[in-house]
């Protein structure tokens, strides 16, 4: 037997603002040549005087364009790692370079 109640109690019961509220999409990423692009940008905005970021900056739009987009995606990622560590005030590269190691996946 079905219990009724219970789905009345359901019905009429009011949500709560938090359950209501749509939370923004989670952004997904992929493994192109646009993701390329979009991130090169974004560190072009920012404007870096870092040889560093700059030098991860061309090496990895070079890759995407050559159509090794993990490898320059990754170049790319670094740099904007750097960005952020200088941003916050840490040190931009507290470990040796492994942009050119493989993931561990």
């Amino acid at each position: 037997m079905t219990n009724y109640p219970a789905l009345a109690f359901l019905l009429i019961m009011p949500t709560s603002p938090a359950m209501s509220q749509e939370q923004p999409p989670i952004p997904l990423t992929s493994d192109t040549a646009q993701y390329c692009a979009q991130l090169a940008e974004a560190i072009t905005a920012r404007h870096s005087p870092l040889p560093e970021v700059a030098h991860l900056l061309a090496e990895g739009r070079e890759l995407c364009d050559q159509g090794e987009v993990r490898s320059g995606l990754r170049r790319l990622r670094r740099a904007l790692v750097i960005l952020d560590r200088k941003k916050r005030g840490a040190p931009a590269d507290p470990s040796p370079d492994t942009s050119a190691a493989p993931l561990p996946y």
